[in-house]
């Protein structure tokens, strides 16, 4: 899976100006470079950029490692 996070999340990190999508797309590749440990431990069953793999890493939000908690807190999620 070279694109673990590939659009994961995407649709909340609008973009709205030029600035926005360069500071969406590093959000993306931080959460794929921290979350993939996370997403092929709980979630590997689900669509990467689906609403069901959303679904299941907030479901599984506890158990996700501090790295991947840390990225997805950085871009906005809570």
């Amino acid at each position: 899976m070279k694109t673990v996070f590939s659009g994961l999340l995407i649709a909340g990190l609008t973009a709205v100006s030029f600035a926005g999508a360069a500071q969406a797309d590093a959000y993306t590749k931080a959460i794929r470079a921290s979350c993939k440990a996370d997403y092929k431990r709980h979630c590997s069953d689900k669509t990467i950029g689906s609403k069901q793999l959303e679904v299941c890493m907030r479901q599984k939000q506890g158990s996700l490692s501090q790295t991947c908690k840390s990225a997805l807190k950085a871009a906005g999620y809570r």
